[in-house]
Parts: C-alpha cells; sequence; structure tokens
C-alpha cells in the first residue's frame, strides 16, 4: 500500500506556513505593547 507523502508533506507545509503567518501576527499587535509599556 503506497502512502501519500506528498500530500503529507504538502500539509505539513501549509500547517507550518499558518503557524509562521500566526507567530508574525502575533509580533507585530504585540510589538506596539511592548514598546509602550
Amino acid at each position: 500500500m503506497a502512502y501519500d507523502w506528498s500530500g503529507v508533506r504538502t500539509r505539513r507545509i501549509r500547517r507550518l506556513k499558518f503557524a509562521v503567518a500566526s507567530c508574525l501576527g502575533l509580533m507585530a499587535l504585540a510589538a506596539p505593547v511592548l514598546a509602550f509599556t
């Protein structure tokens, strides 16, 4: 039985991109708060 490695890889890359985007968004939101405290 062949395993769909390409599908798993694309799904993992998509999750990684989403995690990086959310981290960047959180840093962009938290930077002014940290700068002004």
